[in-house]
């Protein structure tokens, strides 16, 4: 329950709608970065073996890709179902609340 006192920390003047939008797109980019630094550093490396061996093959710049991802979707994502499930716990907390707040 940290998050919701997180959410009226920062935004404590903006509309509670306002409020969630803010820690929903934050929770996503937390969620998603460890992902898309992975698979940038293992394209570079990918790359960066393509150009020193000189291998035009396709299947070798996409299959370590898809290993990675493969391996970071069996160990739940590093951490971004955790994000998710505490994002929805926040929603539906709130629910009420957002129901019976004026929208103007």
């Amino acid at each position: 329950m940290a998050a919701k006192a997180a959410i009226h920390a920062f935004l404590p003047d903006m509309p509670l709608y306002i409020q969630l939008l803010h820690y929903a797109l934050s929770a996503e980019l937390t969620a998603v970065m460890p992902t898309i630094a992975i698979l940038l550093i293992v394209g570079l490396v990918t790359a960066i073996l393509q150009a020193a061996l000189q291998i035009e093959d396709a299947t070798f710049s996409l299959l370590p890709k898809t290993i990675a991802m493969i391996i970071i979707a069996l160990f739940g994502g590093l951490g971004a179902l955790q994000v998710f499930q505490n994002l929805a716990i926040l929603f539906i907390s709130h629910a009420p609340a957002l129901v019976h707040q004026s929208w103007s």
